[in-house]
Formats: C-alpha cells, structure tokens, sequence
C-alpha cells in the first residue's frame, strides 16, 4: 500500500474546488484568495517557516484589502491564514490551520458578505482589479459561472 503525501497547496486547492459556486476563488503565485459568504481569507501554504508564510499572508490580505478600498465603498475583513500539513500550534502574525481544518475554517460562521458583494468580488477579480490576483486556484484554472444565463441560439425555421 503506497501513502501519498498532500502537500499544504495541493490540499488547499482540493478543498476551494469543493466549495460551492459562489465561493470567489482566486490565486496569486502559491497563495489562494477565497472569498464566501462566511468572510474573506487569504491562504499561504506552510511547512518549515510558518512565521515568514504568516507573515506573507497578512501582507496579502492587508494589500488586497487596500486595492478592494479603491474599488467598492465597503470592504470586507480578509483575514489571513498559513496552512499547514502538520497539526502543530504556532504563535504567528496569522491563523494557522492544518490543512484538514481548512473546510471548516472557510464556510463555518454567519454570513457576512451577500450574494451581491460576492458578485462584485468576482467581477472584480475577473477583471485583473485586484492588484495580481487571477481568477481559479491554480494557473490555468477556468471556472466556468453556472449561474450566467446560457445564450439562446437561434432554431432553424420550421421546427
């Protein structure tokens, strides 16, 4: 029986692809953007040096948080997170959380941001606004919008 290892970014991006359609999901080298319902949050992958990953992620969220404040009136709390393989307490400048946690983390919690925000979130970042921030997970990612409508095509006459 072979043991595979999940790497922190590998189980980081399973976890965005499970969440639902209105999570806006966004990738800026091996830090992740997610942005739901249950709040804002920047994700940094960690392994041996969670204080400088916790340290990267507050940088992030405090930028795109700054970059959001151009854009929209009222701004969200992002907040910053270090993920983690190892199941191990830290004390850094960020939430530390094992990987296995990370669903929990992103949906559990009242909604503070509406379906409205949300979209503007993601037309924001769609539209290369958030200062670095690609849309999808990974390079290359598509995320396809199921709640677009569908373009009617025109029948052949007479059926």
């Amino acid at each position: 029986m072979s043991v595979t290892h999940q790497t922190p970014l590998s189980g980081i991006d399973a976890i965005l692809a499970g969440l639902p359609s209105d999570w806006v999901i966004g990738w800026l080298d091996a830090a992740r953007l997610a942005i739901g319902p249950s709040g804002a949050f920047v994700l940094v992958p960690g392994e041996v040096d969670l204080t400088g990953a916790a340290d990267r992620a507050q940088e992030l969220a405090h930028r795109t948080r700054g970059v959001l404040a151009h854009h929209i009136s009222w701004v969200p709390f992002i907040d910053a997170a270090v993920v983690t393989a190892a199941d191990r307490p830290a004390e850094a400048a960020a939430i530390v959380v094992p990987v296995d946690l990370l669903g929990e983390l992103l949906v559990e919690g009242p909604p503070v941001i509406d379906a409205p925000a949300l979209r503007v979130l993601g037309s924001l970042l769609a539209e290369g606004s958030l200062d670095g921030w690609q849309v999808g997970s990974a390079p290359g990612d598509v995320k396809i919008d199921l709640c677009a409508p569908a373009r009617e095509t025109p029948s052949p006459a007479g059926l």
